[in-house]
């Protein structure tokens, strides 16, 4: 169903009918719990500070020194984070703590090559939504700023510059 079908509906409803849907969601889904409770006490810190050990945790999984992170859950995590319409700020703010976390991790244990090149597409991605919400020259300074780092290895942040300089030549284009 689509969205706007799903609001023709509800359009028709009673308070108590749609009082008795949120509930039944509400008690349906970990996602709807969570994202009600987020609505009613909305602290975003501590909804960043979540997705941030979410992401961290999935970093952790490993086995005799390679990573068994999926960029996939990583890449979740950040979109269920931007969904509950904490900002872009926010949201930038958590990509950004994403790519410090993958390429810290890279110089401790070592990647598969679809981790290594989801982090390059991250890198990516962060520089075109910092942009289309005006925040480019700060996600630039952060991208700069972590390659400048001695975080994870010379390789890794050498192709996150390469990356980001693309990225920002595309978006001038």
């Amino acid at each position: 169903m689509s969205k706007a079908n799903l609001k023709k509906e509800l359009v028709t409803f009673t308070s108590e009918q749609l009082v008795e849907v949120i509930l039944n969601a509400y008690d349906s889904s970990k996602e709807a719990k969570a994202y009600f409770e987020f609505f009613l006490n909305p602290d975003v810190d501590a909804l960043l500070e979540k997705k941030v050990d979410i992401i961290a945790k999935e970093l952790g999984r490993s086995k005799h020194g390679y990573c068994k992170a999926r960029i996939s859950h990583i890449r979740a995590a950040i979109k269920d984070f931007a969904a509950f319409g904490v900002g872009p700020d926010y949201v930038a703010r958590l990509m950004y703590y994403t790519l410090r976390m993958l390429v810290g991790h890279y110089g401790t244990t070592r990647y598969p090559d679809t981790l290594i090149n989801g982090t390059l597409k991250l890198v990516r991605d962060y520089i075109i939504y910092a942009n289309s919400h005006d925040m480019a020259a700060s996600a630039l300074a952060n991208i700069n700023e972590l390659c400048a780092s001695s975080l994870g290895t010379k390789y890794l942040r050498e192709r996150i510059s390469t990356v980001a300089t693309m990225a920002v030549d595309e978006l001038g284009a």
